[in-house]
């Protein structure tokens, strides 16, 4: 095994000029959030498999049928989430219909029996005013990570980011909270796009739920295998899913949404985990909306004469399903141009306004809203000039009129491909579909980035795009490598361990067989660091010294319970501060610990000729 490289930076070509806009934007303090702004508050998941001499002893000891046991209990977890997703999807979906038809029929009341336009306008204000201040509130108060629709975040985690507060439930209650101010208020927000981020959030909190209430016992043999990183990531993956499955009815329309946008690592067994749970979610979230709501397809008389009615109410005056739902169905006499296009112009204003607020937003169905009102104005010109034309169906303009407008903010093309096909039960509509998606993908790649790209780049993750810039082939490792390197002898004193935790910011350190731990920066001669026995990282030492267990010999009675205080590490950290001052009693600074038990012996190995 070769020992942990030594790197110079005496290289120079035109290459590096395309990365050093990129590095001196790193640990530097943001400018009003620009799209080059790196932040060094995010880390990266602990994704690799944790293996070590106590996992092997582990599952040398608990055999078989623990492995059978915790994939059960797997399954079980993958169940829990679909149908903890849809419950939140329907009571949100209970709260807006509630809160909706009390406004509206308190409107209503007061223009067609009390006739009283300045008593509608007051309550047009309060219901509009109270929720948009309680859910901006909320959010700024008590958990700012739950601004917006919370999907750049999901795709971070999913990517391998660890995104403080991501699995927080007060985090899950501020989102339910926000969203459901902004549908109750009449922003150009939707529900949609906050219920992928809440079932990815609930993922997280059912997956620690299920950890802690088989910590202890004979079941934590069964849960311990799932205390991961990996695990974790794959389940918010299945809750993402569901949420998209349980709010546009697309199963697989969910799954693949999770797999184009989402996840970067996929294999066919997560797959089908992830595409388990959407579809248990969607007929859970559904059926609950058939118990509970039922079609409303009236349209709405506004001052207006029996037999007539107001096309402006029937659109403000609505939920926005109900408004979507409109311009998709109704006949082409339905609707004319200038109220569409007033709504059409409005309507965007009022999102990229809602956008710009400290609540919880999604895009999606004001996307669509927005589209299949310009495509119905599209159908509505067509049959206009050409009124001999065969199979002008306003619904169908509508339809592609929203594919177009939500694909090109959101540039997906095949899962939403996928979840519209879902949603309208027709094949037929593949093909338009397919090429108004590919399209606008297309057009809108040409100026910039996807909305949620340009989010994730102004909120400063470190998100790889999944390929390399062009012509960067002479870019090898030793020459974006920074900060410096701490390698850690596999057998040294607890006092020198805890000086080297508590004068640098890495989360994970090479062990080497070295009495001697050498650290190096730019400004030195490198030296070599020893031989390379392993990698371990920071959330294991501190348990290490936090909980003294080298002060007790490693051995099967024990072994168990050093293992489970170890990944509760992994997990633990995702919502506590990264870097904390260790401190131990000086009579214990001079004890020697060995981490040979507690590292992982094989890691992976960059070699700074890598490109």
């Amino acid at each position: 095994m070769s020992g942990v490289g030594c790197m110079n930076n005496n290289r120079e070509g035109s290459s590096l000029s395309t990365i050093s806009n990129t590095l001196s934007a790193v640990n530097s303090k943001p400018r009003s959030h620009s799209i080059n702004y790196v932040s060094s508050d995010y880390e990266s998941l602990d994704y690799d498999h944790y293996e070590s001499e106590l996992t092997v002893r582990e599952e040398k000891l608990n055999g078989y049928k623990t492995v059978v046991a915790s994939n059960v209990i797997r399954w079980l977890i993958y169940f829990s989430i679909a149908i903890c997703t849809a419950a939140v999807g329907i009571f949100i979906d209970t709260v807006i219909e509630y809160f909706c038809n009390w406004k509206f029929q308190s409107i209503r009341n007061c223009i067609d029996v009390k006739h009283s336009t300045v008593e509608c306008l007051i309550i047009w204000i309060l219901f509009t005013v109270i929720p948009t201040l309680v859910g901006c509130c909320v959010v700024l108060f008590m958990e700012p990570s739950a601004a917006g629709s919370g999907i750049p975040f999901v795709i971070s985690y999913l990517n391998g980011i660890r995104i403080p507060r991501m699995t927080a439930v007060r985090c899950l209650l501020v989102k339910v909270i926000s969203v459901v101010c902004v549908c109750i208020a009449g922003l150009g927000g939707g529900k949609e796009g906050p219920l992928i981020h809440i079932g990815a959030m609930v993922g997280g909190s059912v997956v620690e739920a299920w950890w802690k209430g088989f910590r202890n016992g004979p079941g934590r043999k069964v849960i311990g295998p799932l205390q991961n990183d990996r695990e974790r990531r794959d389940m918010m993956a299945a809750g993402a899913a569901a949420g998209l499955s349980a709010a546009f009815g697309s199963p697989v329309g969910g799954t693949l949404m999770s797999l184009e946008e989402g996840t970067s690592f996929w294999s066919s067994s997560l797959m089908w985990k992830v595409f388990f749970c959407a579809a248990i979610a969607f007929p859970t979230y559904n059926a609950g909306k058939n118990v509970l709501f039922s079609n409303n397809t009236s349209l709405l008389q506004m001052y207006c004469p029996a037999g007539s009615y107001n096309e402006i109410s029937s659109f403000w005056l609505r939920t926005q399903e109900e408004s979507i739902r409109s311009l998709f169905h109704y006949p082409i006499e339905a609707y004319s141009v200038v109220p569409l296009l007033v709504y059409c112009v409005i309507y965007f204003i009022l999102t990229e306004l809602t956008v710009g607020l400290n609540m919880s937003a999604g895009l999606f169905l004001p996307s669509l809203l927005i589209g299949a009102a310009w495509g119905r104005i599209a159908s509505i010109v067509i049959h206009y000039y050409s009124p001999g034309t065969i199979g002008v169906d306003p619904g169908k303009y509508a339809l592609l009129g929203a594919a177009a407008q939500l694909g090109g903010i959101v540039r997906a093309t095949i899962s939403l491909t996928v979840v519209f096909i879902e949603a309208t039960g027709n094949v037929q509509f593949l093909l338009p579909l397919m090429i108004t998606l590919f399209t606008a993908k297309w057009t809108g790649d040409f100026f910039t980035d996807g909305i949620y790209e340009m989010q994730i780049k102004l909120s400063g993750v470190p998100l790889l795009v999944s390929e390399p810039p062009p012509l960067t082939s002479d870019i090898t490792t030793e020459d974006f490598m920074s900060d410096t390197v701490c390698a850690i002898p596999h057998i040294l004193m607890v006092g020198k361990l805890v000086d080297i935790l508590n004068t640098t910011k890495h989360n994970g350190f090479p062990v080497v067989a070295s009495k001697v731990c050498f650290c190096r920066t730019r400004n030195i001669e490198h030296k070599c660091y020893g031989l390379l026995k392993g990698f371990i990282l920071r959330s294991q030492l501190n348990v290490i010294l936090e909980h003294n267990l080298y002060l007790t010999p490693l051995h099967d009675e024990n072994y168990c319970t050093k293992l489970e205080l170890l990944r509760k590490s992994t997990y633990t950290c995702h919502d506590t501060q990264q870097f904390q001052r260790l401190k131990v009693d000086e009579d214990e600074r001079g004890i020697v610990i060995d981490l040979r038990p507690y590292m992982n012996s094989a890691p992976y190995i960059v070699r700074l000729v890598s490109t």
